[in-house]
């Protein structure tokens, strides 16, 4: 009896164990999964924060490649780059790398923080491309100015957009990219047998008034806006690409290529209408113009727009006819160093006022950092021109449709 006794104690316990042993692990379960459902949630939560169209990398971080199903490091991004992702609507735990924008490259979820967009210049998407591309040596670099964005363990061939003395250009996540020479192997030719432009017609414009509101103006340089809109209309029409002045610098010294229909706005001085009908009238029809402001007689504020850019046309040697031909190199200097300050540092472009320019002039415009500069002519700018005398069609309010039609194509 006594053994029974024992016998049914013992399986009693070992079975209270049992039961005991299945709930406590059942509990052990319930709270594994529990911290593991905290973990993946903590995991979701630095997701979510860190993920946006434009993040930036928080140190120099890896980037990924997917291959086999893994995701392999293939390179470096340097520390503060901002990069453009793919979109994602609704993230999970499966993103835990991020895709970079018109590439299959990755980053890791951790190695980024949320950026701003970053508004850059896609001018260079309306260049046409040398018929000759490069093919990369392996790793290959990439730069923005002089600071490495990335470097790849890959080898790359790449459409040439600019060819500087020392790099190339090209286009890789749809920004633009320089990388140096001696970072390729070599270059093979690709004919693209697209029309570029060999000569471009700039033309050159002065005041601005609108004759149905009244508004008058007794020179012969002064153009009512209702013939300025129909020169506007027509190169909207016909898809002329408005270069900018850094445009005509690349493409002067056959840095670029711009396509056959090219053409230049410039307007002289800052006088009446320019701070008024000039930049709404770019504005519609979305075209891009550049006015040489004389920077002593109106500040740049009042010309403001996303459509017209400021350059040089002297601080104050606009007070008669010629007066540059008559001024020292230090006066010249000085002036233009005036200028520069007035317009924030930018020195792409200058106007000679009147036109007016000597080997004194020029030279001087060159010592101040000048890249090209602009006088008259009437007729179309040449690769073959010296930079620093472009020329020009001066717009007068008796030039007929035909005439700027004439010479724009």
């Amino acid at each position: 009896m006594k053994k029974k006794i024992v016998v049914f104690i013992v399986v009693f316990i070992l079975i209270l164990c049992g039961v005991g042993g299945i709930f406590g692990y059942n509990i052990y379960r319930e709270k594994e999964k529990q911290k593991l459902e905290e973990e993946e949630q903590k995991v979701l939560e630095q997701i979510k924060n860190n993920y946006n169209e434009f993040v930036v990398s928080k140190d120099s971080i890896n980037l990924y490649k997917l291959q086999d199903g893994k995701y392999e490091i293939i390179g470096q991004i340097s520390k503060d780059i901002n990069i453009h992702l793919d979109l994602l609507e609704n993230l999970s735990l499966e993103n835990k790398y991020f895709k970079l924008a018109n590439s299959d490259y990755y980053v890791y979820f951790q190695d980024v923080i949320k950026g701003e967009p970053v508004v850059s210049n896609i001018n260079y998407k309306k260049y046409v491309p040398f018929d000759n591309d490069i093919i990369t040596k392996n790793p290959t670099t990439f730069y923005k100015n002089d600071e490495i964005v990335y470097i790849i363990n890959e080898s790359f061939t790449f459409p040439i957009i600019i060819n500087d003395s020392d790099c190339y250009y090209v286009e890789f996540d749809d920004q633009l990219f320089r990388i140096k020479k001696d970072n390729v192997e070599k270059t093979v030719e690709n004919k693209r047998n697209i029309d570029v432009a060999s000569e471009i017609g700039v033309l050159n414009y002065h005041f601005f008034y609108d004759g149905s509101k009244n508004e008058a103006c007794g020179e012969i340089i002064c153009l009512d806006t209702a013939k300025f809109e129909q020169h506007l209309k027509y190169l909207k029409d016909n898809d002329f690409y408005t270069a900018t002045m850094e445009d005509m610098s690349l493409w002067m010294y056959k840095k670029i290529q711009l396509p056959k229909k090219t053409a230049v706005i410039t307007v002289d001085d800052g006088a009446l209408g320019t701070n008024t009908h000039l930049p709404r009238l770019l504005e519609q029809y979305d075209l891009h113009g550049t006015l040489f402001l004389i920077t002593a007689w109106w500040p740049k504020e009042k010309y403001i727009s996303p459509n017209l850019e400021i350059q040089s046309h002297g601080d104050n040697i606009h007070n008669y006819t010629g007066e540059a031909l008559y001024k020292t190199k230090d006066q010249l200097l000085e002036d233009f160093s005036k200028s520069i300050n007035a317009l924030e540092g930018e020195n792409t472009a200058f106007c000679y006022p009147f036109y007016a320019h000597n080997e004194t002039v020029r030279s001087a415009v060159k010592e101040s950092g000048f890249k090209i500069a602009f006088a008259g002519g009437n007729t179309k700018a040449s690769q073959s021109n010296d930079p620093y005398q472009i020329r020009r069609y001066v717009i007068y309010d008796y030039t007929t449709l035909d005439q700027f039609i004439s010479m724009v194509n």
